[in-house]
């Protein structure tokens, strides 16, 4: 087991949680940090163990440092038992967040409202929308760029916009010297790009 290892687990089980907590006794400075990431590896496969890691890290921390990360582990921890209401909230908080402290960045500001318009969640619609538009200036990688258009063409049905998304798509280089398949659109989104050609067409 190398020395990161024990914190980064992605099974779970009583050998393994006895592991976890008697090295977390044993670190002192950067006990939130370990906390959040182990509850980050478990989001999509151990989402309650992640939930539990995630309110001890809230109610442990000792300043605010991590409440980024831990709002988005908490978030999609929260979207794979489909509590969407509190998932939804947890990625409000990601942006709330980011806001009060620029310099903690992430990607929520494209993965919010993409997670919204492909699972068709409502009650968000202006909400993200709204995030959409502010954030539009951020927007460097295709797969971001993807997201952004791609919500707001299933959003709003939007033929313009898919075309746009699925421009993007087509993008196979990411322009960085030594990582040109980095930001790119994958596989994974071989649906959203099918609906978006019905849109465009």
């Amino acid at each position: 087991m190398s020395s990161d290892d024990w914190y980064r687990n992605n099974e779970w089980n009583d050998q393994i949680e006895t592991l976890f907590y008697a090295k977390l006794k044993r670190a002192r400075t950067q006990r939130d940090q370990y906390l959040v990431i182990q509850s980050s590896y478990l989001a999509n496969s151990y989402p309650l163990i992640s939930l539990r890691l995630i309110n001890e890290y809230f109610e442990t921390r000792t300043d605010k440092y991590e409440d980024v990360r831990a709002y988005s582990a908490q978030a999609r921890a929260f979207m794979t038992i489909d509590d969407i209401d509190n998932s939804m909230k947890a990625y409000r908080a990601v942006l709330k967040r980011e806001d009060e402290f620029p310099n903690h960045q992430t990607t929520v500001y494209v993965d919010y409202p993409y997670i919204v318009a492909t699972q068709a969640i409502e009650s968000e619609y202006s909400n993200v929308l709204s995030v959409l538009h502010k954030y539009k200036s951020h927007l460097i990688f295709s797969l971001d760029k993807f997201k952004w258009h791609a919500s707001f063409a299933l959003i709003n049905n939007d033929p313009e916009q898919a075309k746009l998304a699925l421009d993007v798509a087509e993008v196979k280089r990411s322009g960085i010297k030594y990582h040109q398949d980095f930001g790119l659109v994958g596989d994974e989104h071989v649906n959203v790009i099918k609906v978006l050609y019905e849109i465009g067409t």
